[in-house]
């Protein structure tokens, strides 16, 4: 009996051990940081780990080659928030570069006014992984355009597009916010667009402040709680797909531009892409805005909104659509198939 005692004893202290070996095991692996052991990358120690001036990156820093990997410092960030789950807080300022997202997955990522070029997360062949569970947290800017295409889960606090040549890497305007075929699941809280090119040359396929799109493949579950497009030479929004959630829209100046060295819209008859829209709803179904306004004042289009093809069983509901500085000239355009509800018209 003794024996048995010193046994059974012996077994329980053997899987306290055990037991508190495991939680020990599950504690270091949930918390990144304090599994991770990142001296081969820190470049400036009195930052902590998630801060990517740890690893040398500032606005002036971030091209510059990282001596341990090789890679500029701003990318060596990106592949250790992604390989070891952590979460990276970037500086604010003009990076003088693009952020590129392309083929990322799961980062969690925060920024502070942090301005770049061009912001894209997209899969750039067939042979490479498509981006997705990407979080984005605080306020970007851009001077190109966001671009997203064959993304998945891709969450955005706060996007600012604006047009500065000198901050454009292309030397351009900007080219708004391009959401693109394949995209799954986007939900941005605030976007906002202050200008939108129409050069001939440069902006041949810039169509629309915000563009959803993609023939054959269209963007599928878009949110996004707040919309704001101070101008466009072009259109304003131009949707299409199924299942989006929009809230509270101002388009405040759309059409004010050139269609000159335009190209065709995907799922738009050609021509159409001439006669500018503060909003065009095309072949898009079970999705909603909740609020839009249209500011007509100083807007030089043909329309200040076009419900395109669609389908009532599957309709594009708008709760509150209103316009404002009424301008005669516009009208609004209304095809027999349109799959448009407007609940109330101001």
């Amino acid at each position: 009996m003794k024996i048995l005692r010193i046994f059974i004893i012996s077994m329980l202290v053997f899987f306290s051990c055990k037991n508190e070996e495991k939680q020990r095991e599950n504690t270091e692996s949930s918390n990144p940081k304090e599994a991770f052991n990142d001296s081969s990358y820190v470049l400036d120690p009195k930052f902590p780990i998630g801060d990517a001036r740890r690893y040398g990156v500032t606005a002036s820093t971030a091209k510059l080659k990282h001596p341990y990997t090789g890679k500029n410092r701003f990318t060596t960030t990106l592949d250790l928030a992604q390989e070891y789950g952590l979460e990276m807080t970037f500086p604010s300022g003009f990076y003088k570069m693009n952020l590129d997202l392309s083929s990322y997955k799961d980062l969690k990522l925060n920024f502070n006014n942090s301005e770049f070029s061009l912001i894209q997360i997209v899969q750039m062949n067939d042979s490479l992984p498509i981006p997705k569970n990407i979080t984005l947290g605080g306020t970007l800017v851009a001077f190109d355009r966001l671009a997203i295409t064959e993304a998945q889960n891709i969450i955005i606090d706060s996007i600012i597009i604006k047009s500065d040549k000198q901050k454009n890497l292309l030397s351009g305007r900007s080219r708004g916010c391009h959401i693109y075929h394949g995209s799954e699941d986007i939900k941005i809280k605030y976007l906002q667009v202050n200008d939108l090119g129409s050069d001939p040359i440069k902006d041949k396929y810039t169509h629309a402040a915000l563009a959803i799109d993609g023939w054959n493949n269209n963007p599928v579950n878009v949110q996004i709680e707040e919309i704001y497009i101070k101008s466009t030479d072009r259109h304003g929004i131009y949707i299409t797909g199924k299942d989006h959630l929009i809230g509270d829209v101002i388009i405040d100046r759309f059409g004010v531009g050139s269609s000159e060295g335009m190209d065709g819209m995907q799922d738009a008859q050609l021509g159409e892409e001439k006669e500018f829209k503060a909003l065009w709803i095309n072949k898009c179904y079970d999705s909603f805005i909740e609020n839009i306004t249209i500011n007509e004042k100083d807007s030089k289009a043909k329309y200040n909104a076009h419900f395109d093809a669609g389908d009532k069983t599957r309709p594009f509901t708008i709760g509150n659509f209103k316009v404002i500085n009424d301008n005669p000239k516009i009208d609004t355009l209304e095809e027999e198939n349109s799959g448009v509800v407007i609940e109330i018209m101001d």
